[in-house]
């Protein structure tokens, strides 16, 4: 894996108010798989599949986070995953963030 941590906020943005993965995804994508990138670890949940189907459209893997902050309900992480567990892009779910 060549991989990469995404996180997409623009600049003057605040995380994780200002991500916004489905305004840059062709963008970012096409940088990430013109330099070789082909996993990317986020710092949020990617539940949008048009997300992970131009990801995956550029041969990038997805490392989706889905517990990053030790303060949110466990019970949380259930949705995130049932959301997109089918898709091809995810190769796995990570939890935390650099605890």
């Amino acid at each position: 894996l060549k991989g990469v941590a995404w996180n997409p906020v623009n600049k003057g943005g605040l995380q994780p108010s200002g991500l916004d993965f489905t305004g840059n995804v062709e963008r970012d994508a096409d940088i990430m798989a013109s330099a070789g990138i082909n996993a990317v670890r986020t710092y949020e949940a990617i539940t949008d599949r048009a997300v992970l189907n131009a990801l995956w459209a550029r041969g990038i893997w997805v490392l989706n986070s889905v517990y990053s902050y030790g303060g949110s309900a466990t019970s949380s992480v259930i949705g995130k995953v049932n959301a997109v567990k089918d898709h091809p892009s995810i190769l796995m779910w990570t939890i935390g963030n650099e605890w």
